[in-house]
């Protein structure tokens, strides 16, 4: 009986999990048609408006009858969308006729357009760019919710006229949705009754009879739902040619009882429905989900899991807010940008569905396959990524060494018996950690400066050269080195202090006592009892370097030419100037893998993390 009242709450919560699913998913997916639907009829109906604008303009109307024509035509097309329209002539930047509330608001019309509505002469222009030298183009449609669409340009004596319309789509997003989910709703209930007939009921076989339920009525509330779909999506399509027919009815009427040429034969036909397919590869997702807390529930691991929470519910009260900032603040952004890794997501079609940007593993093979070090001429190809994973293993070791070799030998010093104003060389030495590093970036980058900076003065005042730091690469990669050098010696040296303070003094006594000499002391005593601090310190410390953004990008900022980059500082500039969000994404990924095989195989063979003995 336990079994089965375990088999039945995942029925319940698998069932829940779907309903909750779809009902999300289904109201996207009707909202899409919705709203592709709407952007195919005012894009058809903005086509009609332009050639109503140019057909005026060649007849020789003035801008005072352009609005009314405007609003005559509209009335005809969408007589219940409560239309709205504006025309802007482009070349003395005049706001023509609108009927928008907000424009009639600000001043009669004709007007020159406001600086705060240049937005508004953007738009009118990009559409002026799409457009021919002669004749009309395609228009475009703006807005999320296609209420917005350009119309085509018309040109008379050299004057240029664009116009745009504004329909009104309310409503038919949300109709649509409300059916769509009330199609997934009933079929999910169908489905779980068609399942529940058909499972075994012998308490041996409730969890299989649980996964069996919830399989059979997510593939019958998955089928019926996209049969609706398809079905909203024709009747999408035949509103497009409807709205086509109205058109093309209403310029034939202008052109007969208004005395307008408006050419009839030309007019832009609206293309079919083109919907994101991506609803059955989410669905599909969506049921998977849904059978893994199905099973959870079925085979006992909720339960389970709820009386190892009861019996501790203190420590994960305590642990709860660390916990849910870490899945907001790490593990969501790391998991995002691993799916964002397989698409070819950049700044131009970032608004395009997940599927349709999905590219599999083309932005890893070309980033891995990429092994051109030399281009052109003998020119080194700084932008490889094997020339940027080689400076970034050069920069990590160089400064580990110098952290940990300045730090171990201040600390020694620091370490000496008897010696006089200690408190204040540790507050003095521990000062460049405290400073934010990115003001001691800055600061190191103005002593480097080649014509101001203090150590070209120095040079000169020595009879010496300036040196032009960031015009070759080992006098770049040394302002780095220098700067970065400076900020990590402070926390080795306090880790290495703290350690050789725990060391037991009667251990150098007998040391002593046995003749052993000084380095003889240091390498059998002192760096062994500083290995189970100073290790886990060194690999934190690599981590560290190995994706020191500030100090590469506030110094050198990867001079010359992209030579002294890191691979972080170079995944940054891939995203955010080269606009490649997915390409970036997998820089990313390849960065943690190498961190992440090399802590693995460092602690592994360090034993770093095992307490001593």
């Amino acid at each position: 009986m336990i079994r089965f009242g375990q088999a039945a709450q995942g029925v319940i919560a698998g069932i829940l999990v779907m309903l909750a699913g779809m009902w999300f998913f289904a109201g996207q997916a009707a909202r899409d048609v919705a709203t592709i639907t709407k952007g195919n009829e005012v894009a058809v109906q903005a086509d009609g408006l332009g050639r109503v604008i140019g057909a005026a303009r060649l007849a020789g109307r003035g801008d005072g009858e352009l609005g009314a024509l405007a609003g005559r035509y509209l009335g005809q097309v969408a007589p219940d969308a409560e239309p709205a329209f504006r025309i802007v002539r482009l070349d003395d930047r005049t706001l023509v006729a609108s009927s928008v509330e907000a424009d009639l608001a600000d001043g009669a019309l004709p007007r020159r357009l406001k600086i705060e509505e240049k937005p508004l002469y953007d738009f009118a222009a990009a559409t002026r760019v799409a457009a021919p030298a002669t004749g009309l183009a395609a228009p475009q449609v703006l807005g999320e919710s296609a209420g917005r669409a350009a119309a085509t340009q018309a040109w008379r004596d050299g004057t240029e006229v664009a116009g745009h319309v504004e329909v009104s789509a309310r409503g038919a997003g949300e109709a649509g949705a409300a059916s769509l989910m009330s199609w997934a709703l009933l079929s999910l209930v169908g489905g779980a009754a068609l399942g529940l007939l058909m499972a075994p009921v012998k308490a041996a076989r409730a969890r299989w009879a649980a996964l069996a339920v919830v399989a059979a009525a997510s593939a019958f509330a998955t089928n019926t739902l996209l049969n609706a779909k398809a079905q909203l999506t024709a009747a999408g399509s035949a509103a497009s040619d409807a709205a086509r027919e109205r058109v093309q009815e209403a310029l034939t009427a202008l052109a007969v009882g208004g005395g307008l040429p408006v050419e009839l034969a030309g007019l832009w036909r609206a293309p079919p429905l083109a919907v994101s397919d991506d609803l059955p590869l989410t669905l599909m997702a969506l049921t998977l989900l849904a059978l893994a807390v199905t099973a959870f529930f079925a085979f006992g691991w909720a339960a389970r899991t709820w009386e190892t929470i009861k019996t501790h519910r203190v420590a994960y009260a305590y642990v709860a807010p660390a916990i849910g900032l870490l899945i907001l603040l790490s593990f969501f952004p790391f998991f995002y940008g691993v799916i964002l890794s397989f698409t070819d997501t950049t700044l131009l079609n970032q608004g395009q569905p997940l599927a349709e940007r999905f590219n599999g593993l083309d932005n890893y093979i070309a980033i891995l396959s990429d092994t051109r070090l030399v281009g052109e001429g003998g020119v080194v190809n700084y932008q490889n990524f094997y020339w940027t994973l080689g400076v970034t293993v050069l920069w990590t070791v160089t400064n580990v060494a110098i952290g940990v070799g300045v730090g171990l030998a201040l600390a020694l010093l620091l370490n000496v018996k008897g010696l006089k104003g200690v408190a204040i060389y540790r507050t003095l030495l521990i000062l460049p950690w405290a400073i934010p590093n990115y003001i001691t970036a800055l600061t190191w980058k103005g002593l480097f400066h080649p014509q101001f900076g203090s150590f070209n003065g120095l040079i000169q005042a020595f009879g010496g050269q300036p040196v032009n730091w960031f015009d070759s690469f080992w006098p770049s990669f040394a302002t780095g080195l220098a700067t970065n050098g400076w900020l990590s010696f402070p926390f080795m040296m306090v880790v290495c202090l703290g350690a050789l303070q725990a060391i037991d003094e009667d251990m150098y006594e007998a040391a002593k006592i046995d003749g052993a000499s000084a380095w003889q002391r240091f390498w059998h005593i002192t760096l062994p009892s500083l290995k189970p601090a100073l290790l886990p310190a060194v690999i934190v410390s690599v981590v560290w370097t190995f994706n020191m953004f500030n100090v590469i990008y506030l110094v050198s900022a990867g001079q010359p030419s992209g030579a002294t980059e890191i691979l972080v500082t170079r995944a940054y500039k891939v995203a955010f100037e080269e606009y490649r969000y997915g390409y970036a994404a997998a820089y990313s990924v390849v960065i943690f893998l190498i961190l992440l095989i090399y802590g693995v195989f460092q602690i592994k063979a360090t034993k770093a993390t095992e307490a001593s003995r």
